[in-house]
């Protein structure tokens, strides 16, 4: 199809998946079920396999994630050819299953790990197993052609991390007018949220200093420093107090941050931040989606609300797995009744 047409038809079939997806209020109806076979009924419509629950839970994730693939793919396909950021957030899984196979690689597996399906839309040659140069060759990751050491995996997965981001953000900066401005908020968003909740981690969890977590932080200049509109809000609480609110009480975004009691002891709680930041990006990705119909921010938009019910799906089968409680797996997630 010309583009007029297939952003057209995929605007009418994203909206309809989208009204029966578990997001938003619907969410909450993951949570609600007793069992693994329950919750098969919910998301699929249909009887469960015959399998032992711990086959099933893996079933419930590979199914959930193989439609997100499925339908994007879908939808990509309408296209005679689709603009380049659309194909990007296949991309970030393709370079998941490049981390997953250099870990197995270097720990010294002799089988190739399971990887995300996402056919032609793969850059890696995996079936050229365990020969790590010709699973890269010729990708935009061919640098990545020997094996590491469990030193360099580690580095080796964050300059992955950057190439993607530094992709996206190069994609986003050759589009014009809303769509332009939309995915950029969206974006920045994003990774912000995410930089916020790693350097509070870093900073409470390892007690890491400053120049630490700077070297850990997602940039999309040349460097994570406060010039970086990304790495730069992160930045700027490293020297916050944890347990001070008067330091916290005007942050651009203290409607993040865990209550505050007068008179009581108070200490900045991560995990509460990444729940509200969940839910803040979710609410963005929705906005993205209706805001400007048949264009490419609102299907980056659907891929991204969808990404969260697939989240969403993942933390109730391991809440039913492991006998969380069901307000404790919706906290996980940032959703509140």
């Amino acid at each position: 199809m010309d583009n007029s047409a297939a952003h057209s038809y995929v605007y009418a079939k994203a909206s309809g998946l989208l009204g029966k997806s578990f997001t938003g209020e619907r969410a909450s109806l993951l949570f609600n079920v007793k069992s693994l076979s329950e919750l098969w009924s919910l998301v699929f419509r249909s009887q469960p396999p015959l399998l032992p629950e711990v086959l099933l839970a893996k079933q419930i994730e590979t199914e959930s994630f193989e439609r997100l693939v499925s339908q994007y793919v879908y939808f990509l396909s309408q296209f005679d050819k689709p603009a380049e950021i659309l194909r990007l957030p296949l991309k970030v899984f393709d370079a998941n299953n490049l981390k997953t196979a250099g870990a197995a690689l270097c720990v010294g597996e002799k089988d190739c790990p399971e990887l995300f399906d996402i056919g032609d839309f793969s850059e890696f040659n995996f079936d050229a197993w365990p020969d790590i140069a010709k699973i890269t060759e010729g990708s935009a990751f061919s640098w990545y052609n020997t094996v590491p050491d469990i030193h360099d995996q580690q580095k080796n997965e964050y300059k992955i991390d950057i190439q993607c981001v530094h992709d996206f953000w190069r994609a986003i900066h050759t589009l014009k007018g809303d769509d332009f401005d939309i995915l950029k908020n969206l974006f920045s968003t994003e990774y912000i949220l995410k930089n916020l909740v790693w350097a509070l981690r870093l900073k409470i969890n390892y007690q890491m200093s400053n120049e630490e977590i700077a070297e850990n932080l997602i940039y999309v200049t040349d460097a994570p420093t406060k010039e970086d509109p990304i790495a730069a809000p992160a930045l700027a609480i490293l020297d916050k107090e944890l347990d001070v609110w008067e330091q916290w009480s005007d942050w651009r975004y203290a409607s993040l941050l865990n209550p505050h009691t007068p008179g009581e002891i108070w200490n900045v709680d991560p995990a509460w931040v990444e729940e509200q930041g969940r839910l803040k990006f979710t609410r963005l990705a929705m906005q993205a989606f209706h805001q400007r119909p048949m264009s490419v921010s609102s299907l980056i938009g659907w891929f991204k609300v969808k990404s969260f019910e697939l989240s969403c799906i993942r933390t109730a089968v391991e809440s039913l797995r492991l006998g969380i409680s069901s307000q404790d797996a919706m906290n996980a997630v940032g959703i509140k009744k």
